[in-house]
This record gives C-alpha cells, structure tokens and sequence, in this order.
C-alpha cells in the first residue's frame, strides 16, 4: 500500500525518538503539525525543509522513503537512464523504446533530451558515426546553452555526452558545468558530478596531448575523491596523473602513480575497471603486461 506524505514523516519522527512537540517548535503549531501527519493538510515547501531538518533527513532520502515503491514512470525512466552502461548497447535501445513511448503519450524536455542522448550514443556505438552523434548531442546543447542557469541534472545530462562533442567544444561546455556548479559548493551531489566531469575533461585533454591543463583538472578532484571515499574515480585520476607524469618525462612519479590506482583496485576488487584502465594505460603508454600489475613500460617517444 503506498504510503502518504503525512505517514512517512510520522514514520521517521518515531523511529528517531522525537514528539510532535520537537518536530513542530519553531516552525508551526503543534496542532497543524498533527494534522500534517494525519495526511489533512500539506506544509509550505519552506515548512517541509524545516521538518525534514528537525529530523534530520534529507529531501533524497525522505524521496525515496515516500516513492521506493511508487516511483513514476518518468522518475523510473530518469533513473533507468543515469544508471545505464552507455557501451552496453541493448540496454541503451531498450530505454530509448521506453522513453519513446513515453514521449508519444506526453511531451517532456527533459525525456526528449535523454531520448536524444540515447540516439547519439546508439549512433556512436553501432556505426562509430561521430558526426551523427554529435548532430544529435547538438540537439540537447542547442537548448541547454540558452539558459543562463542548469540545475544538476542537466550537467548529469551534459557529462554524459560530454566525450562526443569536438575536443574544444567539450572543454567549453565542461568549463561551464563546472562554473554552474559554483553555487551548489559543499553539497555532496554537486562535489561528486564535479568530480566526473572534470575527470571526463582529463581524458579528453590527455586525448589532445594538452597534459598541464589535464593535470590541473585531475589534482583539483583527488581531494575530493578522498572527501567522499570515491575509490574507483581516485583511482582512474591516480592512473590518469601517472601516465601524464609518464609522458612528461617524469617516470618513477608517473609509475607510482599508477601503482596507487592498482592498488585500490584490488584492494575493493574491482576487476573490471582494472581491465579498463590497463587498455587505457596501453593505449597511450604502449605497456605491455606481464602479469597481474607487473607492469613494463616501453621507452616513450
């Protein structure tokens, strides 16, 4: 049986141990609050915040109290899209047919662009057709560059299709994100899609053979991997600033570097993102694996 607004925030104030009376001082009678559990009346949003931080909970975790269970189509087709492995293809097809019987039925911004991020991946992924990819990534940033303000999931959005755009045009709209990530300093959602995009930004950079302006995105996020114990991105920045050490000049740092990022690998056993990075590492190292981790490095150019 779904559970109404009223009955989760009953639900948390008994388990935390609190009376009406604490919930409800400084931010409404204690009557009104009464009747916001019995599902009579709603509070004002400002209200709700007030409660939910009486409570100590989160506007995410009171979410997912209130809708495990009920998610929406839409919220269940947001979800399903942000979770995908954009290279498993299947899994991109089968949410671009949801999201497309979705949109035939109602018109929404936001599934059109997921609908159109789904077509450019799917292009990119079948045919290696970049310039089709990036016609329909242009689609998304057409509308995206005209506001002056994006919210977090429209970065999410944006890192997503970051990698498609030209190496000057990701940079660009990189830049931005991380500017429109300004006001949301100290927020753990915000700090850790910082911390994706401008590892994505790295790659892109070490692509284009522009190692300093690489290096500077990488150091700027391996506090923050270690703020949020983000162990497989601290990781693939620790991999990415030793083969930029690498192809500075700079081996022994380079290879400590990349010790580090095997290390957490194997220590949280993430076997595939170890096979991932060590293609990585071969492509622009041109390493040759003589075994688990034991790694030899041929002379760089």
């Amino acid at each position: 049986m779904k559970k109404e607004f009223g009955d989760v925030l009953k639900e948390i104030r008994i388990d935390r141990g609190y009376s009406q009376r604490y919930v409800a001082e400084g931010v409404m009678g204690q009557s009104a609050y009464s009747k916001i559990e019995r599902n009579e009346i709603e509070p004002t949003f400002r209200k709700w915040l007030a409660i939910l931080e009486k409570l100590n909970v989160s506007v995410d975790e009171f979410r997912y109290i209130l809708n495990k269970e009920s998610l929406t189509t839409k919220e269940k087709l947001i979800n399903d899209f942000f979770s995908l492995n954009y290279n498993h293809l299947d899994d991109l097809k089968l949410v671009k047919y949801e999201i497309a019987a979705y949109l035939e039925e109602e018109e929404d911004y936001l599934l059109r662009n997921l609908y159109y991020a789904c077509e450019s991946l799917i292009a990119l992924n079948t045919t290696q057709n970049v310039e089709e990819a990036q016609l329909l990534a242009k689609k998304i940033w057409e509308r995206l560059e005209k506001f002056d303000r994006w919210y977090l999931v429209d970065i999410r959005l944006i890192n997503t299709i970051l990698f498609i755009f030209p190496i000057d045009v990701a940079v660009n709209i990189g830049e931005r994100a991380i500017q429109q990530l300004i006001p949301y300093q100290n927020l753990k959602e915000a700090e850790v899609l910082l911390i994706n995009v401008d590892i994505n930004l790295s790659v892109l950079l070490i692509d284009d053979k522009k190692y300093p302006e690489a290096l500077s995105y990488l150091e700027k996020v391996i506090p923050l991997c270690k703020k949020y114990q983000k162990y497989n991105q601290l990781a693939i920045a620790y991999s990415r600033k030793g083969l930029i050490l690498q192809k500075t000049g700079k081996m022994d740092e380079g290879s400590e570097h990349i010790e580090k990022a095997y290390a957490i690998l194997n220590a949280i056993e993430d076997t595939k993102l170890i096979s991932e990075l060590e293609k990585e590492l071969s492509y622009y190292l041109e390493m040759r694996y003589k075994g688990p981790l034991q790694l030899e490095i041929s002379p760089q150019e």
